[in-house]
């Protein structure tokens, strides 16, 4: 596991989620974040790995890293990094490109008249209304991935874009902060109570509280190579602790089935 040192002009950078702060560091070109509520180091660099086993392209996720983080006053932790993706393009979350635009997404995420599918329709419209693109199978296989990790932090503000101010284009963020899920939060999901009743806790954002009802969302190709992933974790040295134990329990869920790239089947 790599160390990194945060020299003592770094700037600590709170991030909030929906479950509190967290803190990071910008050392270089890599992000560095402290273990806040249990392991969510772990479950990124787990997340990003199955990611590594998909049909997604190397851009279109962000690749996380364990690490050992050294304060400048001796004191340790445990967290991860990833190294910066954005660049010379600005980030604007999905809650910021609303708000750019004089709304909200809350009148349409609060319609409890309105189906999750009429939900989303709406959000990836105005999507396309604001930025000329059409993101709704990448949106939905990402639901489809949360599903997958139990992600329960994927809320408005997680969904990112990205604006390129010279050629005046935007374009998907890849797939980013994952650290909430595969129960992290071990707070929440105490490891003395079995998985099967802890999974059944969690609670998926935004469309929906679902993730079943999310995941019908997306009807596009399987994209978990599951046999390499599996191949993977038993040949892996990382340390991935109880995450592991709660990805191989959701790779045998039914429900998700349809996601697996079966041995011979190809998305060409």
């Amino acid at each position: 596991m790599e160390t990194i040192h945060i020299p003592a002009d770094a700037v600590r950078i709170i991030s909030t989620s929906s479950k509190g702060d967290q803190s990071k560091w910008r050392v270089g070109d890599k992000w560095v974040k402290q273990n806040t509520r249990g392991y969510e180091g772990q479950a990124e660099v787990l997340a990003s790995f199955v990611l590594a086993h998909s049909t997604l392209q190397e851009q279109e996720y962000v690749k996380y890293y364990p690490c050992k983080i050294v304060l400048p006053d001796g004191e340790t932790f445990v967290g991860c990094y990833s190294h910066d993706f954005r660049g010379t393009l600005q980030e604007v979350t999905l809650e910021r490109l609303f708000e750019a635009n004089f709304t909200s997404t809350d009148p349409i995420l609060n319609d409890k008249s309105l189906s999750t599918h009429e939900k989303f329709e709406q959000i990836m419209q105005q999507v396309q209304n604001f930025t000329d693109l059409n993101v709704r199978q990448e949106i939905a296989r990402l639901l489809a991935f949360d599903a997958l990790i139990l992600n329960e932090d994927r809320h408005t503000n997680n969904i990112l874009f990205l604006y390129n101010p010279v050629k005046r284009s935007w374009q998907l963020a890849p797939i980013f902060d994952n650290g909430l899920s595969l129960l992290s939060d071990e707070r929440d999901y105490p490891s003395r109570k079995p998985l099967t009743i802890l999974k059944r806790k969690v609670k998926a954002k935004p469309f929906n509280s679902s993730f079943l009802k999310q995941i019908a969302l997306y009807t596009g190709p399987a994209f978990i190579d599951k046999a390499a992933l599996l191949d993977a974790l038993e040949s892996s040295k990382i340390d991935f602790g109880r995450a592991k134990q709660v990805l191989l329990s959701q790779l045998n869920d039914l429900n998700l089935k349809h996601f697996f790239i079966e041995r011979g089947e190809t998305n060409d």
